[in-house]
Parts: structure tokens; C-alpha cells; sequence
């Protein structure tokens, strides 16, 4: 029958001879780092999992991030385009105001100091813009008169805030040295409703005329 184990005489020949006393440490030792990395290993692989999760969740979060980063960059890209148009359809007449063209033109040719006896208009020629469905509006009137009055003409209608253009046509003077030809003058015509939808509300004053007013052709 095998001896009982004795701690107390164990220890006292430990004492005596110290590599007796090495031999357990040794098994002690690695018993305890077995058992501390049986522990451990178990929590490594669980920090690792949720390591892995947390960097998933920030990818996730830095993806909402540029999301909402390109949606406010989108968003001032389309303010800054609707004001733009918004100030290029400021600079067109209403399809409702083409008699107020038309008596713009008479205003212009008459401080030119060139006598007009009629303006007419020629039939309104689709030009989208964008999507927007614009109109050119394009009226003529003969001109008999000089060069300076011709030039003053020109620049009252450069300086114009609506916009206006003038297709110059050939200019051969005559026998006394003026020149008949037929002026053309262009503007640009939008529908009311856009003009209503991208500018502000203008003060109420006289109604506007109507594109089908007679007194569209002035004699």
C-alpha cells in the first residue's frame, strides 16, 4: 500500500534540498497558466467578436454620416440652382406681359428719337430652358433714320434689365444717306406660373393684358 502524502515532510526535505522543492513548482507553475489560459482564451475570442461588431457598427455609422453629408451637399446645390434660375426668369417678361414688350419698344425707339409707325409681332418660336418651357417673342417695325439714332437704339436696348437682343440686319445706306430696314427686337417669354412659383409675389396694381389683347398690333 502506497504511503500516505505528507506536506509537513515534503516541505522539510524541500528545505534540505532544493531541487526537490523545484520539480513541483514547475507543475504547480504550469497547472496555474493552463487553467489562467483555459480562462483567458474563451475572453479573447469574445473581445474579438465584439471588437469585429463595433468596427461593423462604425463602418454602418460612417456610412449614415456621408449619407446625410452628401443629402445637405445636394440640397445646396439645388438652392443655389433654384436661385440662379430665379434670377435668370426675373430677367424675362411673363407670357402675359408681351404687350408691355411691345410698348417697351415704342419707349426705346422713341428716345432713340426714331418715329415708329407700327410694331408687330411675329409668331412666338418654343426655346426651352432647362425645363422649362419658354417662348422667344420676337417684334419688327421699320426704321428709316441715321446711324446715331440707329446706335442710340442699340444701346438702350443693351441696357435694358428685361432681356432684350436686336439681330442686326445689313445696313446699306440709301441715296441720302440713311438707312431703311426692318429692326427685330427679341425677348424671352416664360409661362406665369413659373415666374409666380420661383419669384416673390409682386404688389398689386393694374391687371396684366392678356396675349390676346387687339391692342397687341399697334398701328
Amino acid at each position: 500500500m502506497a504511503e500516505e502524502f505528507s506536506i509537513t515532510d515534503w516541505l522539510k526535505k524541500a528545505k534540505e534540498d532544493p531541487k526537490l522543492a523545484a520539480q513541483p513548482l514547475v507543475i504547480i507553475a504550469a497547472l496555474a497558466f493552463g487553467g489562467y489560459k483555459g480562462l483567458y482564451a474563451p475572453k479573447v475570442l469574445e473581445l474579438k467578436k465584439e471588437d469585429r461588431k463595433t468596427k461593423a457598427i462604425e463602418s454602418q455609422i460612417n456610412d449614415v454620416q456621408a449619407a446625410v453629408d452628401n443629402r445637405e451637399n445636394i440640397l445646396l446645390d439645388i438652392e443655389d440652382k433654384k436661385a440662379q434660375l430665379g434670377k435668370a426668369i426675373k430677367l424675362c417678361y411673363r407670357k402675359s406681359e408681351m404687350t408691355s414688350f411691345l410698348r417697351r419698344v415704342r419707349e426705346l425707339a422713341t428716345q432713340a428719337g426714331i418715329p415708329i409707325k407700327s410694331v408687330k409681332p411675329l409668331p412666338l418660336v418654343p426655346t426651352p430652358m432647362g425645363n422649362i418651357e419658354a417662348e422667344k417673342c420676337t417684334v419688327t417695325f421699320g426704321f428709316s433714320g441715321n446711324l446715331l439714332q440707329l446706335a442710340t437704339f442699340m444701346r438702350l436696348v443693351e441696357k435694358e434689365q428685361k432681356i432684350t437682343f436686336l439681330n442686326m440686319p445689313n445696313l446699306t445706306p440709301n441715296a441720302s444717306g440713311t438707312f431703311d430696314v426692318e429692326l427685330s427686337p427679341t425677348t424671352i417669354l416664360i409661362p406665369d406660373a413659373i415666374a409666380m412659383s420661383m419669384t416673390q409675389p409682386e404688389s398689386e396694381g393694374n391687371p396684366e393684358e392678356s396675349a390676346d389683347d387687339p391692342g397687341f398690333v399697334e398701328e
